[in-house]
């Protein structure tokens, strides 16, 4: 059981939390991206986000944008482990304010700008009933405990976690020619994640009805320890007809010979039966073979009795009720570069951005005695799956954009997008176990499309496809990836001069997957699944 809990660490963590974009980075950053899904080319004011090379194309002056999504996840995980009182498991996550919030100043050749956004998480996870792996170890007393009469569990658990990664962003860019600027700037990144659940009312299923685990498998280690004492006082009860020279004797020989009385015969006889020895055997067994067999069914029963006392006292430490109270928190600074390329009087223009690797470390802060205990050491101490003060790598990936814009007339422009998350270079990318769990880098591809009606509204669409290059290794219910497309569409308006509305939202396809699990020798399948969904409005103003 001890195994399968320490998996519980990773619960919930940014990967589980993100809604668009590689495995811990979320790309969905504005409102023109909800609604077309592609702004790595932009040359609008989120472009302080996506393309802030690109900044040099606003007018002179002040340009701020501010946006909110309200986004929603629903996780589906499916489990055929046999002892399992139900399968499916169903969490819902939301992240109702995902905001966006961007600033820029234009002179001439530079500019100067400032951003905020949720770069990782930006969500909480309910999961009311749990997961398989909270779960899978305590259907596994069934099987464990079966030959002591368990045939079932019950438990109550749930768990809930958010995740949020801000990012605080700037930089400048300075525009070399008409055609080529350039842009260095940095991200501060502060990581919060929490971690609140509870596991209470674990019983099993016994003859006697309902009971927890500890206290029926101690009440088996106390009936083991009154046979053992049973079955050697009749061992000892019998030593007087050793030393009267009858060890050779049957208890039919006896009972003739009036060495024991026929009361005294069926009490040996029932003691062996009740252990599975047949009356034919019986009936041919020497008083010193009854012996020896009644001594050694006593020094088994006491050795059963003292493994299941240490069984018993373990199982009363990780059944027993408790709760799950931790915060980890941590920070880092991405360094970013871009460049901007202009051609055809600005009719193409193409974006290229790489942010560097955010190296960061999460610590635990975690209230007594909650968190989460997984077993006891040698002392009989318990041991906590979260202890406060311990380290957790989170390394954000280096990720590197490119897009292009064609005007392809008029009133319509085409944007195309590549996004790459080197995740193979991460320190995590590698399992406790030391096994690779990334074949190759996460890539996005995107199209989008911008129709303008009039002058001040246009509407757009966008799509999105993104595969990750996880393999089946990375997988468990607690983190998963799965490819994905997306669609997305919306419109902006301008009010005026100075303001421009913009709405927009999106809808995320995942592709169900599923795969061989193992637990001892119980094989078994797991699927999980995904949908995600999303609003947003937003305005800019120029000033």
């Amino acid at each position: 059981m001890k195994k399968h809990l320490l998996i519980f660490v990773s619960l919930i963590m940014v990967a589980q939390l993100g809604f668009s974009g590689g495995l811990v980075t979320n790309t969905n950053q504005s409102t023109a991206w909800t609604r077309m899904l592609v702004r790595d080319a932009s040359t609008q004011i989120d472009a302080v986000f996506y393309n802030p090379a690109g900044l040099t194309k606003l007018n002179d002056g002040f340009h701020f944008s501010l946006s909110n999504q309200s986004l929603f996840q629903k996780q589906t995980i499916k489990s055929t482990f046999p002892y399992l009182n139900n399968g499916t498991y169903e969490g819902n996550i939301s992240a109702p304010l995902f905001p966006g919030v961007y600033g820029a100043w234009k002179k001439g050749k530079l500019a100067i700008s400032l951003g905020f956004n949720p770069i990782g998480g930006g969500g909480g996870a309910a999961f009311d009933n749990g997961l398989p792996s909270m779960e899978v170890p305590f259907s596994g007393l069934v099987p464990a405990l079966g030959q002591l009469g368990v045939s079932g569990y019950n438990m109550d658990m749930s768990f809930k976690g958010t995740s949020v990664y801000f990012g605080v962003q700037a930089g400048i860019t300075y525009a070399i020619t008409d055609n080529i600027s350039v842009f260095a700037g940095a991200r501060y990144v502060l990581a919060k994640n929490t971690y609140m659940g509870h596991i209470k009312d674990v019983t099993v299923t016994t003859p006697s009805g309902k009971i927890a685990p500890g206290t029926y498998v101690n009440g088996v280690s106390q009936r083991a320890l009154a046979g053992s004492q049973q079955t050697g006082a009749a061992a000892a009860g019998m030593q007087p007809i050793i030393d009267n020279n009858a060890g050779g004797f049957t208890l039919n020989q006896l009972l003739g010979a009036g060495i024991i009385d026929a009361a005294t015969k069926a009490q040996l006889e029932g003691g062996l039966l009740a252990f599975g020895i047949p009356q034919s055997s019986i009936d041919g067994m020497s008083a010193a073979t009854i012996q020896a067999t009644y001594t050694g069914i006593s020094t088994e029963l006491a050795a059963t009795s003292q493994y299941l006392a240490g069984q018993a006292a373990y199982l009363n430490v990780v059944t027993a009720d408790q709760e799950a109270d931790v915060v980890q928190k941590g920070n880092g600074i991405t360094p970013i570069v871009g460049a901007n390329f202009s051609f055809a009087d600005n009719k193409i223009n193409i974006g290229v951005k790489y942010e560097f690797k955010t190296k960061m470390e999460l610590t635990n802060e975690v209230a007594e005695d909650k968190g989460f205990v997984n077993g006891m050491d040698n002392t009989g101490a318990k041991t906590y799956m979260f202890v406060d003060g311990d380290k957790v790598e989170a390394d954000i990936p280096a990720m590197l954009s490119i897009g292009a814009k064609f005007q392809v007339a008029k009133p319509l422009s085409i944007q195309l997008g590549y996004h790459t998350y080197f995740d193979k270079a991460c320190n995590w990318a590698t399992n406790s176990d030391g096994v690779e769990v990334i074949d190759k880098n996460f890539n996005e591809y995107g199209i989008g499309l911008e129709y303008n009606v009039t002058e001040k509204f246009l509407w757009s669409l966008g799509f999105l496809m993104a595969r990750p290059g996880i393999n089946e290794n990375y997988q468990s219910d607690l983190d998963y990836s799965l490819s994905t497309n997306t669609l997305g569409g919306g419109f902006a308006y301008d009010l005026n001069k100075v303001f421009t509305v913009q709405l927009g939202g999106f809808y995320t396809n995942y592709f169900e997957k599923t795969y061989e699990k193992t637990e001892g020798t119980i094989s078994y399948k797991e699927s999980y699944d995904k949908l995600t969904y999303a609003f947003s409005i937003g305005v800019d103003i120029h000033l």
